[in-house]
């Protein structure tokens, strides 16, 4: 396994940010920027051996920049929702920018320049979060690991630590086309989710703090199916949503890594498996991607349900919800995170 760096571009606060490429003794190839550790390019044979670049992009630096939709990128200190833009911590009320509406999303750290460095066989990007960043109290310094393995298996590892008891939801927002990323939409091809319940959404996607079966609704995808097959059905989750925008309850035991769902493509014959340690995926099969304005690596803009995410995580909005797995992290405790991307042909 090899990691190369070039320089990539400035951004616009005069930050400059180099690119790294990962390639495996199978000619599998991960790119990815400092500048939001965004995943730009994860090149994957085929059943005929062809490389496809299986994640949505932009062009260059400036798009990343531009760019609304959070196409690769490492996502913090709050991962999805949280409800009308703040929380209670230890009884004190923290206020935070309301980004989507009137709820908090996602955060900045998909806009934070990182410090990239090779270490062994990993990648590894660190960065720190100020007291105060997006309305969070403590500094908080982040360490990101990429990991390109010979079986084809994409490792990203995330720890932090703070000095001062805040909360915190990490994930990663790429975008995956198991077709290539200048393919159609992604509703023809098949997914599976280790998942027997999901956290009602409301109409702002936020949870309701029903968990609910998935048996018998269109969220259950216990069986393999194709990704739009119950996209058209009426149902009210998905309608408010244009799509599926929903957590799923893994049915893993704690903090263990564990085989969480299975994406393939019957086009490509591409098949990706993902393993996490986090208790929830977030299933967002790109609705609004037609909104985001900047054009893709292929200079088109992006379409409707182009690509889809499987962002591993805790459950949205928990600070409205204590019985959800707790978020909170205090100084001297580390927080660990785990999630692989394990491609396969098929």
């Amino acid at each position: 396994m090899s990691i190369t760096s070039k320089y990539y571009g400035r951004t616009k606060t005069g930050a400059e940010i180099y690119q790294y490429t990962l390639e495996n003794a199978n000619g599998m190839k991960v790119c990815v920027i400092e500048y939001g550790c965004i995943v730009t390019n994860v090149w994957v044979p085929d059943n005929g051996g062809v490389l496809r670049d299986v994640v949505l992009g932009y062009r260059e630096l400036a798009d990343y920049e531009a760019g609304t939709a959070s196409l690769g990128s490492f996502v913090g200190r709050y991962a999805n929702r949280i409800e009308k833009a703040q929380f209670t911590l230890n009884g004190k009320t923290y206020y935070l920018e309301p980004n989507d509406g009137a709820n908090h999303l996602h955060g900045t750290f998909g806009r934070l320049t990182y410090q990239g460095s090779i270490v062994d066989d990993s990648l590894v990007l660190t960065g720190r979060s100020p007291d105060g960043d997006d309305g969070f109290p403590g500094n908080m310094d982040i360490t990101v690991t990429y990991k390109l393995t010979d079986d084809n298996a994409l490792v990203m590892d995330y720890t932090a630590v703070t000095d001062a008891p805040t909360i915190i939801n990490l994930t990663n927002h790429t975008y995956f086309n198991l077709d290539g990323c200048d393919s159609g939409d992604v509703l023809h091809q098949e997914l599976w989710l280790d998942a027997d319940r999901f956290t009602e959404g409301n109409a702002e996607t936020c949870p309701t703090g029903r968990i609910l079966p998935v048996r018998g609704t269109p969220m259950d995808f216990t069986k393999p199916k194709a990704i739009g097959r119950d996209m058209d059905c009426g149902d009210e989750q998905l309608r408010m949503a244009s799509g599926y925008d929903h957590n799923f309850v893994l049915n893993k035991d704690g903090g263990m890594l564990a085989l969480g769902a299975i994406a393939k493509s019957p086009v490509s014959g591409i098949r990706m498996e993902m393993y996490t340690t986090q208790p929830g995926v977030q299933l967002y099969t790109g609705n609004f991607l037609a909104n985001d304005g900047v054009p893709g690596k292929n200079g088109k803009p992006h379409t409707k349900h182009q690509g889809f995410c499987l962002e591993t995580q805790h459950f949205p909005c928990t600070p409205s919800h204590p019985e959800f797995p707790s978020v909170t992290l205090v100084p001297d405790e580390e927080y660990h995170e785990t999630t692989v991307y394990q491609f396969k042909t098929e």
